[in-house]
């Protein structure tokens, strides 16, 4: 029988761990490479009685960040297929994040669940267009 030594134990968990280290990484920078991640920033008027959407792809453990400024309240909206399609039918928005009355919000928001979301931004003003900057991070940010 060969006598295992305390030192050659060390070094092979040592080794584990960065191999460990190293898989992670590589899983992590191929899925902010790979397309999970994206950016947009836009300057957009909303007409009065209209809207603004954007559907958004993610994951339960992808994030959006967000930043809306506006000239004039606005309502801001996070919703999936569902209140997308209610609020198309006219009925009001059914949100999973809501802000109402806002002219700034700044947002990290996580995804509940698989598939896309919509970020709606609805004008509270019924008096004429609202003026609005737009920048939008999501997927996986390391910050």
């Amino acid at each position: 029988m060969a006598a295992i030594t305390t030192g050659s134990l060390t070094m092979k968990r040592i080794e584990a761990f960065g191999f460990t280290i190293l898989i992670v990484g590589a899983i992590l920078l191929a899925a902010t490479l790979w397309g999970v991640s994206y950016k947009f920033q836009e300057n957009i008027v909303i007409p009065a009685g209209g809207y603004y959407a954007y559907k958004l792809d993610g994951y339960e453990w992808s994030v959006i960040q967000f930043s809306v400024k506006s000239n004039e309240p606005v309502t801001i909206c996070i919703t999936d297929e569902v209140g997308f399609r209610i609020l198309k039918s006219g009925d009001g928005a059914l949100c999973l994040f809501k802000v109402d009355g806002a002219t700034k919000v700044d947002k990290i928001w996580r995804f509940p669940k698989n598939g896309p979301m919509y970020l709606i931004i609805i004008p509270d003003s019924k008096g004429g267009p609202v003026s609005i900057s737009l920048r939008v991070k999501g997927g996986l940010i390391l910050w």
